[in-house]
């Protein structure tokens, strides 16, 4: 386990032979295979699955299991032995009701449910008879029920001798499952042990919360008053990507002036929250009003054009643009009046950008390309200002500086909507939040009031009494 961008799926590569290692080994029991290529490497013994399924779309349930007892080899003479042909038929239909599958074996892969499909795929893998199961994220997408029944199965394997290696963000999952945790931060382990050990290290909360410490509350200069109204409303909000459902029934209100957080692990629903309020992911159920209009209908871009702007994860400048024509694209939806004033304001507030203003953006460095990032959502004067994980990626110094600036427009009046992976850090400039977790809400309130609720923590680490 390990907070975002901590290395575990590099981890993962590493073992199963789709990554060389720089230095250090890997070894299966006697077998040195560190260096191997992934299909030695699955020979060995090391079955994978990956984030996202990859199933043989146009193949049966049944076509996809046998596939993988060839292991690489499709021997002439088996073509022409009912006997054999009879006995994998037989196994492979063993290995589906194993993992649980009890669907038609003769549906083309590609047409099964989400839950189904990552199913079918580790009965796939137990097909190469391995003594290690590597699974990547397999309970992304599903809901609690399917966790559970994706939970019993894992311990199932685990209790006939394969040795399961799982990487996974819905930590009361793993903490219901896991023997032994391994928790990495920034590419290195911080701590390992039992779970319950593990989910009470200091080590660890600070690696997924921040440093509470750390974080002193950023208080208000001058106080709100009364909130005027609300400017951004979300009710009943559904939203994912094709079949899968990331966020369902979410509700939350953002008042004129407030910086709001959206909290909650890596995996939550926080982006997609995010690409839903903005467009980007069209909503399925549930609806979103930007001051009085109904927007959750329309497209990103007239979305944008009433004043909602979203800063994504990743920064996402034009990398062959100069810095002040970065600036001034902000300002393509929503126009402004002297718009070489308003850029010119905003350069002298990012005095970095400033001196760079013609130089091309993708030289910048990683907290210069978030500020002009945060500077362009600013330049069209949004309704509201949504901000995806800005500090990711960033030197503690840099991300101080981005809170310092956090404050400041706070407190000038400007709307805010923060995601952050850091708990603390975004508490300490938030008026309220909310708390994701599986795609719901499952806590909400005052930032203070948050930061000391158990729900928080539990969002990140996982209830370490639950049972599966």
């Amino acid at each position: 386990i390990g907070p975002n961008g901590a290395g575990k799926s590099t981890v993962l590569n590493l073992i199963c032979g789709f990554y060389s290692p720089d230095r250090g080994e890997v070894s299966l029991g006697w077998q040195k295979i560190s260096g191997l290529s992934s299909h030695h490497v699955a020979r060995a013994g090391i079955a994978r699955t990956f984030q996202t399924t990859q199933l043989f779309a146009n193949m049966s349930v049944l076509e996809n299991v046998r596939v993988a007892m060839q292991r690489g080899k499709l021997p002439m003479w088996q073509m022409f032995s009912p006997d054999h042909a009879t006995s994998e038929i037989e196994r492979a239909e063993s290995l589906l009701a194993f993992a649980g599958y009890d669907g038609p074996i003769d549906r083309p892969a590609g047409a099964l449910a989400h839950v189904d499909k990552r199913i079918v795929e580790i009965a796939r893998a137990l097909a190469l008879s391995p003594s290690v199961l590597a699974l990547d994220e397999p309970a992304a997408g599903l809901d609690a029920s399917d966790k559970q029944r994706l939970g019993s199965l894992l311990r199932r394997i685990a209790e006939r001798g394969i040795a399961v290696i799982l990487v996974e963000h819905d930590m009361t999952l793993v903490m219901a499952v896991s023997d032994h945790v391994v928790v990495l931060d920034a590419g290195r382990k911080i701590a390992e042990g039992p779970p319950r050990s593990v989910a009470r290290d200091p080590v660890v909360l600070e690696a997924y919360l921040g440093q509470s410490g750390e974080s002193a509350v950023r208080q208000r200069k001058v106080p709100r008053g009364v909130l005027p109204g609300t400017r951004l409303q979300a009710t009943d909000l559904a939203s994912g990507y094709g079949p899968i459902k990331v966020i369902q029934d979410v509700g939350i209100e953002v008042g004129e002036g407030e910086l709001v957080a959206i909290l909650g692990a890596n995996g939550a629903g926080k982006t997609t929250l995010m690409r839903a309020l903005a467009g980007l992911n069209r909503p399925v159920g549930g609806e979103v009003r930007l001051m009085d209009t109904r927007v959750d209908r329309l497209g990103p871009d007239r979305i944008a054009r009433l004043g909602l702007a979203l800063v994504p994860e990743g920064r996402q400048v034009f990398p062959e643009l100069s810095v002040i024509d970065n600036l001034k694209l902000g300002a393509y939806a929503r126009p402004v009046a002297d718009l070489d004033a308003r850029a010119e304001a905003l350069l002298q507030r990012f005095p970095r950008l400033g001196e760079r203003r013609q130089q091309r953006a993708g030289l910048l460095s990683g907290g210069e390309q978030q500020m002009l990032a945060i500077a362009r959502g600013l330049i069209g004067s949004p309704v509201v200002l949504m901000l995806d994980e800005p500090s990711l990626g960033l030197a503690p110094a840099l991300v101080e500086g981005l809170y310092d600036l956090l404050q400041d427009l706070r407190d000038e009046g400007t709307t805010i909507v923060l995601v952050d992976q850091m708990a603390a850090l975004a508490l300490s400039v938030a008026d309220r939040g909310y708390v994701l977790q599986s795609g719901r809400v499952v806590s909400a309130g005052a930032a203070g009031e948050l930061a000391a609720d158990p729900a928080l923590r539990e969002a990140y680490i996982g209830r370490t009494n639950a049972n599966v």
